[in-house]
């Protein structure tokens, strides 16, 4: 089924310099507006940063070294039920909370190669039925979060030049556009693909079983006869007993020492959960302008007072910041030792079955059984081929539901058709040339456009949502909120940005909600809501950064506005 998500409300917080950020969206369109550096692709290089995605760090190092943790409060839409999923990310590490459900905690996201950030990909991929495989030099893997993303983000670094560049994870894959397209128009999935490639393996391997019996029954001179009991089977059976008392030994100790370190680790997260709660209480009973805790009178003020407020402040942090490298410590120890125990797991039943299957070419036919055994193997290899013959059957009647070769070019040629009816179509409202040659109109063909400035702006434009607009009716796909960073350029002309403006609210996606940013200072702040009374019905969001005047504004100072929210949030990552 098609799984829906709706942004609700995101929140930022630095204990550290008490700076905040808080904004609701609304479920349709959402226009943010400010100054230029104002911090309004802050908001969606966070809201990605949230989910785990760790593309945009680089750009986020000043906020995030602030010491800022992020929650986004959610609606994921499936069936028509609707369950709220909040996330919240505090550096390395993402919490995520759904319902009555125990919070999921991911230590260690910050590399995407690393044990957890795999675990939260597969995670998201079922939360969300996301199943696109993507091909690098170790052959199909799963695709990356960022590719949830890839059709639904409009990033102003690139974004507006460049397709498929949302995210700088996609440079090594293979085949990126067939893959991608066709998996979000419905076309061929990878989870098909690979299903036909392993019944067609599973079909290769059946045949090769039955010329191999039917060899065998013709040529019946010898047999290669499986070994039950023989006195030469009693040595290597006391091998295995002795190789599998050993590996039982090392699984036991890897096993106890998991258990070990899942409790230390337990402890430390009690710790700095405590921890937080004292640093919290602490920063009421500042000797400059706290309070006591008990009586609610204003501290008087000492020098020795201050330093042992300071001092102890300090000590504070420095004992978190301890928790918090031992708890990631320690979450990797964990995972080595998973890692361990599975691997243990798997070579005690490997050496089983490999006792299984020992033979000893010695014995001969004659001096095994006899005539009768001769007998018993032809029924046998009769029997099997019939179960053979009927498992081939039964593998070429599943393979007739795939797609041919024929048959995906065919598709992909429709879908080819559809898009460029959209897309031309679009271009002419937005009062583009039209695009002629086969390479700039032909969805599986186009790499770029020939053109620059704010007609290649508008035409990129008109490519997205075209291709949102196919997606929109393939069954099964996830839909995110489409998010258009800066949606004009800086030297842009007003009857192009109305036209831009009118554009989006003529033919915005109704399945979905729709989140644009615009660099619009606090004198033309009546541009903002023209844009929504004339485009919108007056129905969009708008949300400020910065009041329209300030610059690298996204964190303003608390106001103790939050305070419930805050200790919820709080109360989720303890």
């Amino acid at each position: 089924m098609k799984t829906k998500l709706i942004i609700n409300k995101l929140f930022a917080y630095s204990e550290r310099t008490n700076k905040y950020f808080y904004a609701e969206f609304d479920d349709g369109v959402n226009i943010i507006y400010g100054k230029n550096t104002s911090g309004k692709s802050t908001v969606f290089q966070l809201i990605l940063y949230t989910f785990g995605i760790n593309d945009n760090n680089d750009y986020l190092k000043e906020i995030i070294e602030e010491g800022v943790f992020l929650r986004l409060d959610c609606q994921v839409i499936c069936s028509q039920k609707k369950e709220g999923i909040t996330f919240i990310r505090e550096d390395e590490t993402l919490f995520i909370k759904r319902g009555n459900y125990p919070v999921r905690r991911f230590n260690g996201i910050k590399g995407n190669n690393s044990a957890e950030h795999i675990k939260l990909k597969g995670y998201m991929h079922d939360l969300f039925g996301f199943s696109l495989k993507l091909e690098n030099k170790d052959g199909y893997k799963p695709a990356p979060i960022e590719a949830m993303f890839l059709p639904y983000y409009i990033p102003q670094s690139v974004g507006w030049v460049y397709l498929r560049k949302s995210f700088s994870s996609f440079e090594y894959y293979r085949n990126l556009k067939e893959d991608y397209l066709d998996y979000y128009l419905g076309i061929e999935s990878l989870v098909d693909r690979e299903r036909k490639q392993e019944l067609e393996k599973k079909l290769k391997n059946k045949e090769e079983e039955i010329k191999f019996y039917l060899n065998l029954e013709k040529n019946n001179d010898e047999f290669q006869i499986t070994k039950l009991v023989d006195e030469e089977f009693i040595e290597e059976s006391l091998e295995y007993i002795k190789s599998h008392s050993e590996n039982q030994v090392k699984l036991n100790e890897n096993e106890e020492e998991y258990i070990s370190k899942c409790n230390e680790q337990s402890y430390f997260k009690e710790r700095q959960s405590l921890l937080r709660k004292v640093s919290r209480h602490h920063k009421e009973q500042n000797p400059i302008n706290g309070t006591c805790p008990a009586c609610d009178q204003k501290l008087s003020f000492s020098i020795k007072a201050s330093y042992k407020y300071l001092q102890e402040e300090n000590d504070t942090e420095v004992e978190m910041k301890k928790c918090k490298e031992i708890i990631k410590k320690l979450q990797g120890e964990i995972n080595s030792l998973g890692k361990n125990i599975d691997t243990n797991k798997q070579n005690i039943l490997k050496a089983y079955q490999i006792l299984k299957k020992h033979f000893n070419h010695n014995i001969s036919y004659d001096s095994w059984l006899g005539n009768k055994v001769n007998v018993k193997l032809i029924n046998d290899i009769i029997y099997k081929l019939g179960v053979l013959t009927t498992e081939k059957v039964d593998i070429e009647n599943s393979l007739k539901e795939f797609k041919t070769e024929e048959e995906v070019e065919k598709s992909r040629s429709y879908k080819n058709k559809e898009f460029e009816r959209i897309f031309l179509a679009y271009i002419d409202d937005l009062g583009i040339k039209t695009l002629i040659e086969e390479r700039y109109t032909s969805l599986y063909k186009i790499s770029a456009f020939p053109s620059q400035g704010v007609e290649l702006h508008k035409t990129v434009l008109a490519y997205n949502f075209a291709l949102n607009k196919l997606i929109e009716s393939t069954q099964d796909i996830h839909r995110f909120p489409f998010m258009l960073d800066a949606i004009f350029k800086e030297d842009i002309e007003q009857h192009n940005k109305n036209a831009i403006v009118e554009f989006i609210g003529k033919y915005k996606l109704n399945d979905t909600q729709l989140i644009l940013s615009i660099a619009e200072t606090k004198e033309d702040e009546k541009n903002i809501h023209e844009y929504n009374k004339s485009y919108f019905n007056g129905n969009a969001k708008l949300i400020c950064i910065g009041e329209g005047t300030r610059e690298r504004a996204f964190l303003s100072l608390y106001d103790g506005s939050m305070e419930d929210y805050l200790e919820e949030t709080l109360n989720i990552i303890n």
